[in-house]
């Protein structure tokens, strides 16, 4: 039973490293490129930390569909929508991202939804 939701905290917790290092590396390599997109495209592609996240990005393939195994997507696929609250979240704690208030509210609002989902599920 518990397995499931171990399942799909692996699925997100890779989903959001993959965001957070892409975009942390993106950061890194476009004052480098400068403008021009190939150059850009080829420092972000040959980069073992934006490679690192494309392989969690594979990786949290593979834990989803164990979470299948155990879940319907009625139940699982909403836990998904806490990708849309944890990555900003950790954007603005480890990227210094600013969160603005309606911002906040937002995510406030898809908390709100996914706790109602799981409970009715």
């Amino acid at each position: 039973m518990m397995d499931k939701f171990i399942w799909i905290g692996i699925t997100l917790a890779l989903t959001i490293y993959a965001q957070l290092i892409v975009k942390a590396r993106a950061v890194v390599h476009a004052p480098v490129a400068s403008g021009e997109r190939l150059s850009y495209l080829l420092a972000m592609y040959t980069d073992l930390g934006v490679l690192s996240g494309f392989f969690a990005g594979v990786l949290a393939s593979v834990s989803w569909a164990l979470a299948l195994e155990k879940a319907g997507l009625v139940v699982a696929y909403p836990f998904m929508a806490l990708s849309f609250v944890l990555t900003p979240v950790a954007a603005s704690l480890l990227l210094h991202e600013a969160l603005n208030a309606t911002q906040l509210a937002g995510l406030g609002l898809i908390v709100a939804g996914v706790t109602l989902s799981a409970w009715a599920a």
